[in-house]
């Protein structure tokens, strides 16, 4: 069993000199903390119980200038060793720290009441009573407050016990999920290059694979291991690890920083949360406080955004968004703190609802209900409410365990109910990227509406083709995602498809004689022209019509395949462009392949009209250019 446990406490109540006594280990490292005698950053410490229990110490500062140290450990406890000095009892910081747990999550933990050989029985149980007044309504009330001498030896085996019954009685944490580890120092070593130091939050890695590095998004190559300072093949949560990296210098990443599996964490700068306020929070929050957001070991400036009412009072839990002032990788789930800008102090915390918002202001007036459906505990519910927050992107497969925290099979088991239930729609199978009926009724509603303005515009066409209205929803869809809503819409008897066109139920095509004796006279001016009809615009002169009805008309005669359009001003009839076509093929057959000039000299036509005769041979894939020369296609 592999047992993360912080220590956490007031300044001087002996945190460092217990660990001490624990493991053997002096986690004051720096040449400051010892000159000054007090912890400034985090130091590691080991315990390998009677039961083979490894037993990781991440040994924070208690000062009220270094709590952000103290959030870059605590994001990796399991459990958590609060220390309380028998002679002083409760502290701010040891208060202040109690929180910032009780908000993280941690459920377990055990009260150390140090310096016990300095307090008489009588201040000994006055202590112990002051801790259990503290404690009271969080994740300690309960847990075993034990007296202690770090001088004397006293109470440390009964300690000891009481670590490896929490140890024993704490759940093991997630190896099958991705992989995880928040970066809490990185360094040099001689020989070696960049290490860093963490906590393995989730998952697990072995020295063959390779991570993420968020924010920086590059794939990093592995050159070693350890914990402990052991050389190991593989880590897994719940492992203080070191993590030998390649490619990558010690000033390219930084505590707070993330090594991850690969399309793991979503990274933004912004998310919905869900912010609990302590009761102790000095005044009411209103719109846009600035804040500094602590996730992980990272630290971001920020401000909130109130999405329920226009202030948030201490002792209450809303939903809010947070806007932050650099990005940070995340999960639905996370657990976070927020502290005051200035002065320093914690307002509260709470879990991150969407990772990676949508900006849409669609459903902004809808939002709250929405993150409370997402914030609930029913699988169905959450994914349902991503993928109506999603929009027209949608919710793929592989995000299920970021966008809702929920495991594979019980993600795919949501989204398969909610799919026989017509409440998402699968509209990339291939992907699995599925989108809500809300959104897929906007969606539809789109089509019906470009449509009807194509029949008014063109009656004379039988409708749009899948590639025109592909072309209106490029920026969302793929023209195979919109294939699928289109057959949809068809089944449901929605629209209807002709061959390869898409019309309004009901709709006809329709051409009044009078566009249909101009189009005859067109087809006929251009018919006389033979291989060399006259240009766009000299037809448009014969037929005495504008260039908007003109228009009208050449693209009428090429839906109806009475005319081919070369060029966007150079039309044929089929049976010349078929003759001239047949010449060609006849030509490159007996030649092999064919130039300009030569194409010019074999239809009689003007230069300009070979090329833009030949180009639409290669677009059709008649011929194939070879620098200057032409050759048939084959195939």
């Amino acid at each position: 069993m592999h047992l993360v446990i912080g220590t956490s406490g007031h300044i001087d109540h002996g945190k460092t000199t217990l660990v001490k006594a624990l493991t053997g280990v002096d986690t004051d490292r720096l040449a400051e903390e010892k000159a000054r005698g007090i912890t400034i950053d985090l130091g590691f410490a080991r315990l390998r119980d009677g039961e083979g229990n490894d037993l990781a110490f991440v040994d924070v500062p208690g000062h009220e200038r270094f709590v952000h140290n103290m959030l870059a450990g605590a994001a990796g406890f399991d459990a958590v060793l609060m220390v309380v000095a028998a002679d002083e009892g409760v502290m701010p910081q040891t208060r202040e720290h109690l929180h910032i747990c009780d908000l993280l999550g941690i459920t377990r933990g055990v009260v150390a009441l140090t310096r016990a050989d300095l307090a008489d029985p009588e201040l000994l149980e006055l202590s112990r009573q002051d801790v259990q007044e503290a404690v009271a309504g969080t994740f300690l009330a309960g847990a075993p407050i034990l007296p202690v001498s770090a001088v004397t030896g006293q109470g440390l085996a009964v300690l000891k016990a009481a670590l490896t019954t929490l140890a024993r009685a704490t759940q093991t944490r997630d190896t099958a999920a991705p992989f995880r580890f928040p970066v809490d120092r990185s360094f040099t070593m001689k020989g070696f290059g960049t290490v860093v130091t963490g906590t393995v939050v989730a998952g697990r890695l072995h020295k063959d694979e390779a991570v993420t590095h968020y924010p920086a998004g590059q794939v990093l190559r592995l050159r070693g291991l350890q914990v402990h300072g052991e050389p190991v093949e593989r880590i897994e949560a719940g492992q203080r690890a070191a993590i030998n990296l390649a490619g990558i210098s010690k000033e390219e990443i930084q505590r707070g920083h993330q090594l991850a599996a690969p399309d793991s964490l979503l990274q933004s700068y912004m998310l919905n949360v869900e912010l609990r306020l302590l009761e102790e929070t000095p005044r009411e929050l209103t719109q846009r406080t600035r804040v500094r957001f602590h996730l992980g070991t990272q630290e971001a400036i920020g401000r909130i955004v109130l999405l329920e009412g226009a202030k948030f009072a201490p002792g209450e839990t809303h939903l809010i968004q947070m806007r932050l002032e650099e990005p940070v990788a995340a999960r639905y789930g996370d657990r976070y703190i927020v502290r005051n800008f200035s002065p320093v102090f914690t307002l509260g915390g709470g879990r991150i609802i969407d990772p990676m918002p949508s900006k849409s202001r669609r459903i902004r007036h809808e939002l709250v209900e929405r993150l409370r459906g997402l914030a609930g505990d029913d699988p169905a519910e959450r994914v349902e409410q991503v993928a109506y927050l999603q929009g027209a992107r949608g919710i793929r497969g592989g995000e299920g365990f970021i966008r809702t925290g929920l495991g594979e099979k019980e993600f795919a088991r949501a989204l398969q109910g909610l799919a026989s239930k017509g409440r998402i729609f699968n509209v990339e199978p291939a992907e699995k990227r599925y989108i809500h009926e809300h959104t897929l009724e906007r969606i539809a509603r789109f089509i019906e509406r470009s449509l009807e303005l194509f029949h008014r515009n063109f009656p004379e066409r039988e409708g749009m083709t899948r590639a025109e209205l592909a072309g209106k929803l490029s920026l969302i869809f793929g023209e195979r995602e919109v294939g699928t809503i289109l057959a949809r819409l068809v089944k449901q008897g929605r629209i209807a498809q002709r061959e390869q066109s898409y019309r309004l139920v009901g709709h006809e095509k329709s051409v009044s004689a009078d566009q249909e004796a101009l189009l005859a006279r067109c087809i006929e001016i251009i018919q006389a022209g033979g291989m060399q009809p006259p240009r766009k615009s000299a037809v448009f002169d014969a037929c005495h019509v504008d260039d908007k009805l003109g228009q009208r008309l050449v693209n009428l005669g090429t839906h109806s395949q009475r005319l081919v359009r070369v060029k966007d001003d150079l039309y044929y009839t089929p049976d010349t462009i078929a003759s001239i076509e047949s010449r060609l093929r006849e030509y490159l057959h007996a030649h092999a392949s064919i130039t300009v000039i030569d194409f010019k000299e074999l239809t009689g036509v003007t230069r300009k009209h070979a090329v833009d005769l030949l180009e639409h041979f290669d677009a059709q894939h008649v011929t194939l250019r070879l620098e200057n020369h032409r050759v048939l296609r084959q195939g």
